[in-house]
């Protein structure tokens, strides 16, 4: 039997067949695996505590579609773009140079910077083609983060701006072979260009590409070695898919989510992955050599009666030839994580969707951002809101800056194993969400929701934390 971990990575084609892998680049990148593992961007500070990297936004091509290439906008050249190995305590400098010939940021999605850092038009000035900007920051937290732009979010990171940073802690789990998973889509005309025409079905269900892709590739393989302990890290970089995760037969076990490791692994049947959230995960194969099995995006109804018709396919696993592991285990304990104060909400956040002067329109409080009047706290203090979704279809919740916990749904205690550090989470359509966080960083910090087409019609606001 194979236990697998709260989200294996996904592609699957729905009405374009696609094929794999990167074309002609400035640079020549590592030849992919099967898996099409991303590669690792150079330290080049020997300082062990010092992690120091060059990234360039620029054009490359991606052969998508077969027959054709595609002109993408990618870091280092690579579509994912190159991994930042780092330790939980390292410096971070990155000298960034936009080769693109738009202007452009970097977010660090997760990671907990100082507010000048966090890449954000509120705290920095977008850097123009040609120019250059050196960010630096402390990786506070162990776990699984990724980077993109935060000036036109939907066009750029669909076209292949995004990256990724793996911070190890001194606890981490015990795996045989540890691998990285990229999901995500893009939307192609016939002739592999990007195709960016929006309508209003499109803008409210946030753009899905006809292409979906693991790791840049259509359909991959992982390989697992029988009986051995693998260890999947995930994100889910698309506009606006979500993907339903399932192994037929077999449960998912969960070891870690976007802040980190929890302290109650659990097992699933189903790993349900919003834009912009992580997931680590873990599996053993126990199945016959030479067995493939084939990773599922189970039907998911997200709003508006738009779920999957049918299950879609997305990657391969496959167990491999040859005598096999014996004595793996999974865990069934993580590392203690503090438990924030909880109580009732101070006040409610409510999000809703509608036409406002017969435009479609994303709100908070009623209000298109940047209408949307700011929330002031103290620096240090802990604040519980409740997020209300009062619309027709789910909404990825994203917080820059902070980690959050969930404290309830609907007014039900979440029970004491689903303590968690998060930064995003799904509000549930026509539902409350309860979370509870500790501002400890001055500064105004973005709240939104990380369907990109959402954010970009309104469904953002600002959070001041005041020294």
């Amino acid at each position: 039997m194979i236990r697998l971990s709260r989200a294996l990575a996904g592609v699957a084609l729905l009405s374009l067949l696609a094929a794999g892998c990167a074309a002609e680049q400035a640079e020549e990148p590592p030849v992919p695996d099967a898996w099409g593992e991303p590669a690792v961007v150079p330290d080049r500070n020997p300082d062990p505590r010092i992690v120091e990297v060059d990234l360039e936004a620029r054009e490359a091509e991606k052969a998508y579609l077969e027959g054709t290439t595609t002109t993408v906008w990618a870091y280092n050249g690579t579509v994912p773009g190159p991994l930042i190995e780092a330790n939980v305590g390292d410096t971070l400098i990155v000298h960034f140079k936009n080769s693109l010939p738009e202007e452009t940021t970097i977010h660090w999605h997760g990671v907990r910077v100082p507010n000048e850092m966090d890449g954000v038009m509120a705290v920095q000035e977008p850097i123009a083609p040609g120019e250059t900007f050196t960010y630096q920051f402390t990786l506070r937290d162990a776990g699984f983060y990724w980077f993109h732009p935060h000036v036109m979010e939907p066009e750029q990171i669909q076209k292949g701006l995004f990256g990724l940073i793996r911070v190890r802690g001194p606890n981490e789990p015990e795996a045989d072979v540890e691998k990285i998973a990229v999901l995500g889509d893009v939307f192609l005309n016939k002739d592999g260009t990007f195709n960016e025409e929006l309508d209003d079905d499109t803008i409210m269900m946030g753009r899905e590409g006809n292409v979906v892709l693991v790791n840049g590739e259509v359909m991959p393989a992982l390989d697992v070695q029988p009986g051995g302990l693998t260890r999947l890290r995930i994100v889910n970089v698309a506009n606006g898919r979500f993907f339903n995760l399932a192994l037929p037969g077999h449960t998912f076990r969960v070891i870690g989510t976007d802040g980190g490791l929890i302290p109650q692994p659990y097992d699933t049947e189903r790993l349900l992955v919003s834009p912009g959230e992580r997931y680590d995960v873990l599996l053993i194969a126990d199945g016959e050599p030479g067995t493939e099995l084939t990773l599922m995006n189970e039907a998911y109804e997200r709003g508006h009666h738009t779920g999957l018709a049918e299950p879609m396919p997305l990657a391969r696993v496959r167990i491999g030839e040859g005598p096999g592991l014996s004595g793996r285990t999974l865990p069934e304990t993580g590392p203690a994580i503090e438990r924030l104060p909880g109580g009732p909400a101070e006040a409610t956040i409510t999000f809703d969707e509608g036409y406002v002067d017969g435009k479609l329109t994303f709100t908070i409080d009623g209000k298109a951002f940047p209408d949307v009047p700011p929330i002031d706290v103290q620096e240090g203090s802990v604040h519980v809101y409740d997020l209300k979704n009062d619309a027709e279809m789910d909404h990825p919740f994203h917080l820059h800056g902070f980690f959050f916990q969930v404290l309830a749904r609907d007014d039900v205690p979440v029970a004491d194993e689903e303590l968690a550090n998060k930064d995003t989470v799904i509000l549930p359509q026509r539902s409350t969400v309860r979370i509870v966080t500790r501002f400890d960083e001055p500064g105004m910090w973005m709240y939104h929701c990380h369907i990109l087409e959402h954010t970009e019609r309104g469904m953002m606001g600002e959070i001041h934390v005041e020294p």
